[in-house]
């Protein structure tokens, strides 16, 4: 009897909480309001959010690979900078040399080289010298500095000296230079170098007796043998024919001409007189013809001599006049020259 009871009393009390039939039916209509309202061909939410994302997948590729490639130049922009005091054994020693590579490149002339190269060899003494201030530095490191300076002064010095004696050989006073200054920077830095910085020192005393040599040749017809070695154009051999300077020189060819006359109280036969021409001066010009410089041929050809003949020019001066009695009596003489 308790369960019925209390059975009765959950009924009475649901009904007095439930909706009205008004509300009933306001909530019957929000249902449907909600339903119609609902579009039905569209994909799900999901399916829509999947479909941008793959939509929008290359473009956040590009954007990646702009911000990759944004971060490899801004390292390596700082590992160059931070290269240029690199010394050989360090680890951006690489970068630097890469760097050097690089530039020399850029140079697309032989002037440019050969002077690119003494550059990249005054940058091997640069480093000896931060090797031997910082001290404790391996035999490695200034060997591999020495080789690298060796093979950069005589590659310098070889197109240096070849365009020097085909051109007006100021390049040689300044490989001359170059190679003193770096001797003595060498011959300072010897008690911390090993014995293989003699070759390096016998190399520059060798560049600087060829700039020398050169130089002392410029005013001669041949000035190098057509020959190179590895430290450049070799001097030619034969005794210096110096370029003279133009020269004049001046003789008189004296010139007579007598002609007889046939014209009254003349001194020849039939009453003539005798004309005497004036005195012609042929004035010679001598003009030796200066020879060019020899170009420097490849190496093992020949050596190149030139010769060369001075030319005479006669240039005379003008006709001497000449006078003719007349033909005939009565007739005017005749005049010749003048």
């Amino acid at each position: 009897m308790e369960h019925e009871r209390v059975a009765d009393l959950l009924r009475r009390s649901a009904d007095a909480v439930a909706p009205t039939p008004r509300e009933r039916e306001r909530m019957r209509l929000r249902v449907l309001a909600e339903f119609k309202a609902m579009d039905f061909e569209s994909p799900p939410a999901p399916v829509r959010d999947l479909a941008a994302a793959r939509s929008t997948a290359p473009g956040r590729l590009m954007v990646a690979l702009a911000a990759a490639l944004c971060l490899i130049l801004s390292l390596g922009a700082m590992s160059l900078l931070l290269s240029r005091d690199a010394l050989p054994g360090d680890p951006l020693y690489a970068i630097k040399r890469s760097a050097e590579s690089a530039s020399f490149g850029l140079a697309f002339d032989d002037a440019a080289k050969a002077r690119k190269h003494l550059e990249f060899a005054t940058a091997r003494i640069d480093e000896m010298e931060g090797m031997a201030a910082r001290g404790a530095t391996p035999i490695g490191s200034y060997l591999t500095a020495l080789t690298d300076f060796d093979t950069d002064a005589a590659a310098g010095s070889r197109l240096l000296t070849v365009l020097s004696t085909n051109g007006d050989g100021s390049g040689l006073t300044y490989l001359r230079d170059w190679a003193t200054s770096q001797s003595q920077r060498l011959k300072t830095l010897r008690p911390s170098l090993p014995e293989r910085a003699d070759t390096s020192a016998d190399l520059l005393a060798a560049i600087t007796e060829r700039a020398n040599a050169l130089i002392a040749r410029l005013n001669c017809y041949t000035i190098t043998a057509g020959g190179t070695d590895d430290v450049g154009a070799l001097p030619a051999t034969d005794a210096c024919a110096t370029r003279p300077p133009v020269q004049q020189s001046y003789s008189t060819l004296p010139t007579t001409a007598t002609h007889p006359g046939g014209g009254p109280g003349g001194s020849g036969p039939g009453g003539g007189s005798s004309s005497t021409a004036t005195t012609t001066p042929t004035v010679t010009f001598t003009t030796p013809t200066v020879a060019s410089p020899v170009t420097t041929g490849s190496k093992g050809s020949g050596p190149t001599t030139t010769s060369t003949k001075p030319t005479d020019v006669s240039v005379p001066l003008p006709l001497p006049v000449i006078s003719l009695p007349p033909l005939l009596p009565g007739l005017p003489g005749i005049v010749l020259g003048g």
